[in-house]
């Protein structure tokens, strides 16, 4: 016969050592604390302390479903998985995901909190929902309120303050990413996690200054988690989700656009009825990101690459036909090097970097592929760390600041062509359990060698490293080589609760930066719900134009507190693009059966040229080389065969609208048929008339 499994022996079983709060700690939580009192009589289980759990997270009354059986299920560390979800939620995750670990930090996906609430829409008590919480003494405490939610304005561009531009209403939105036109500054896409449920899409064609909402993700149940990134012509635009989310996590879904990112229905051209890419289906991923092969010269152009994690075990894809289909999943992290938060680029040769940050090894670790993808050598350490996953600091001390890494590649012939770039948030010293003793720092690392090694630096001040903290980090390289550093830094509050975003470059290879400067105009004030500031930002840079889009609490005009919302604040000379005039005087004249020669008059202010080519009057067109001169030559044709001309002027930053079209005939063919001569190049995509 089994001895019953009592409270005391449950507790020893699990190694809990949970506590009820004594009346000191009562007396000390927040005034604006939700009051409640935990009734055993409700529980369905007498075997259960109720009130321990909470212990391990925010009380909802759902925990009264829960039985001893059920609490076997949590980790014998539970209580140090900070995460803001009750017990009864954690059980249903550990149920439905036998496979997530057990041990260590990062046991529950980035996700875990968005599902939650996506679910049940906050802590459930006295037959209220709530959706704000703190940590407080040790202890989850739900707060009093919520997220109000604004009515629809149409007028939101003009309330926006000087310097920083709203992008998400109404409000309720975090976690964003942003992707520039590889040719056009004024064009931009970005993602949001929500306002509402769900992943949101924006676009730009003013390099970012206003906003406009993109039609909804196709066939629904998205969550979270944005990325983009374009083709190497900009005609096509990719993006990823979370999606299908349940108790487990989720599954990583990807979508095509072919309009800037207005509609996300292109796949559907290849697929009729189906417009999105189901990569993983086991509802166990987590934390997705993705990159796009760009370079000109790259043997594997137009690569698109894809970074998650299944239980923490690091998963990557890549596609080689423009995302409609994909490579089986392959695991990139070993026992031992688990984590969360990867990130993927390319140099100019076209080699793969895969980044991560390892929990338990607390480092940064980077796996290096020469075949565009295809394999990869073992993992090189990059860094090692004072934390591996998370920490608590004032202005987040209940979702907690998240070490995740961002890469970049400077693919200019400068001084430091192909050097790479990775960065990441991490703590000054060992982590401590009390939030005001640990600060935050950014860190990047440089390779000139291919990665093989490393050197770190501090892109903003150390001296005053015990009393401000820096977090939530992005990097980006600018087509000069500059290296573009945004961050979270609390700064202007001496209690280390508010923040704004700080921006730092390097135009010495990453040897050294710049002094740190305020982007926001505003202050973020510190955010009680659940989510705060979310987990991660995003930049990116092309030409002179850099852009952060950020996480911020501010207090908008009529708003309130709480409402938290996507911005995007351009850097110092982060002006929009002014495209130079379009080519002039373009002619085409056939010199063999497999050669045309163009020639035009220079644009002003053009400092190379896009040839774009159809086999149909009118196009579409494909981009099938560029000039840094008013002529160009464009080999490996078919004989007796018309093609049709345009070419774009490109100051480097932004390309102009296509030229009035030229056109030629190759050559008769010689006796014998036709005669075709090919060329190792990647395919080319279509490009749209921008005349029309």
């Amino acid at each position: 016969m089994k001895k019953p499994l009592t409270r005391w022996t449950l507790a020893l079983a699990l190694a809990l050592a949970w506590s009820v709060p004594t009346l000191a700690q009562e007396e000390s939580q927040p005034s604006r604390a939700v009051s409640f009192r935990i009734e055993a009589a409700k529980g369905v289980d007498a075997r259960v302390d109720y009130t321990s759990l909470t212990q391990i997270g925010p009380w909802d009354d759902r925990n009264y479903s829960l039985t001893a059986k059920d609490l076997t299920f949590l980790a014998p560390n539970e209580r140090e998985q900070r995460d803001p979800i009750p017990a009864f939620y954690r059980v249903i995750m550990r149920k439905a995901n036998p496979g997530m670990r057990r041990t260590g930090e990062g046991q529950y996906p980035r996700s875990a909190l968005n599902v939650y609430l996506m679910k049940y829409g906050g802590y459930q008590i006295n037959g209220k929902v709530y959706q704000r919480t703190t940590f407080h003494n040790g202890q989850h405490i739900v707060l009093k309120g919520g997220t109000p939610i604004e009515a629809e304005d149409d007028s939101w561009p003009l309330k926006a303050l000087a310097g920083d531009i709203r992008v998400t209403t109404p409000t309720g939105a975090a976690e964003s990413a942003i992707k520039f036109h590889p040719l056009d500054a004024n064009k931009v896409v970005a993602g949001t996690n929500g306002p509402g449920s769900g992943q949101i899409m924006h676009y730009s064609l003013n390099g970012g200054s206003t906003w406009t909402q993109a039609a909804a993700l196709p066939l629904g149940s998205t969550c979270c988690d944005p990325t983009m990134d374009y083709s190497s012509d900009g005609t096509k635009v990719y993006t990823s989700t979370l999606g299908g989310c349940g108790a487990s996590a989720c599954n990583i879904w990807v979508y095509r656009s072919a309009d800037g990112g207005q509609t996300w229905t292109d796949l559907q051209t290849l697929t009729p009825g189906d417009p999105r890419r189901e990569l993983t289906s086991a509802g166990i991923s987590d934390k997705e990101y993705l990159h796009s092969d760009k370079y000109a010269t790259s043997p594997f152009r137009d690569n698109v690459y894809i970074t998650w994690h299944d239980n923490n075990v690091l998963k990557y894809s890549r596609s080689t036909d423009f995302a409609n289909t994909w490579s089986a999943a392959v695991s990139m992290s070993v026992a031992g090097e688990d984590g969360i938060g990867s990130d993927i680029t390319s140099d100019k040769n076209g080699n793969v970097y895969y980044f991560w940050p390892a929990i338990d090894a607390k480092k940064i670790l980077v796996r290096k592929s020469t075949n565009g993808g295809g394999t990869f050598a073992a993992a090189v350490t990059v860094a090692n760390n004072q934390d591996g996953y998370d920490f608590n600091i004032p202005a987040m001390e209940v979702r907690r600041a998240f070490q995740y890494v961002s890469a970049d590649v400077d693919l200019t012939n400068g001084a430091f062509a192909n050097r790479i770039y990775v960065g990441w948030t991490d703590t000054t010293a060992v982590e401590s359990a009390t939030a005001a003793n640990n600060h935050g720092r950014i860190q990047v690392a440089f390779s000139s060698d291919g990665g093989s090694t490393w050197n770190v630096r501090t892109p903003h001040e150390t001296a005053d490293a015990n009393t401000v903290d820096r977090f939530h980090q992005w990097l980006g390289v600018g087509p000069d080589g500059t290296v573009h550093v945004m961050f979270y830094d609390t700064r202007q509050n001496a209690a280390r609760t508010s923040v704004d975003l700080y921006y730092s470059k390097s135009t010495d290879g990453g040897n050294t930066y710049s002094a740190p400067v305020r982007v926001t105009s505003a202050s973020s004030p510190h955010n009680e719900s659940s989510f705060q500031l979310g987990d991660y930002n995003g930049l990116d840079v092309v030409g002179t134009a850099v852009v952060g889009i950020f996480s911020d609490n501010r207090n908008e005009a009529a708003g309130a507190a709480d409402s938290i919302d996507v911005y995007a604040a351009a850097a110092p000379s982060g002006a929009p693009c002014t495209p130079p005039a379009a080519p002039t005087g373009v002619s085409a004249s056939a010199v063999s059966t497999s050669q045309i020669n163009l020639a035009w008059t220079a644009s002003a202010g053009a400092t190379s040229y896009n040839i774009l080519r159809s086999t149909t009057s009118g196009g579409p067109y494909t981009l099938v080389g560029s000039s840094a001169t008013a002529s160009f030559s464009n080999t490996g044709l078919t004989c007796n065969t018309a093609y049709f001309y345009v070419v774009q002027a490109s100051n480097g930053t932004c390309a102009s609208g296509n030229s009035a079209q030229a056109t030629a005939t190759t050559s008769t063919c010689p006796v014998g048929g036709n005669q075709v001569l090919t060329t190792s190049a990647a395919p080319a995509l279509a490009i749209p008339d921008n005349n029309t």
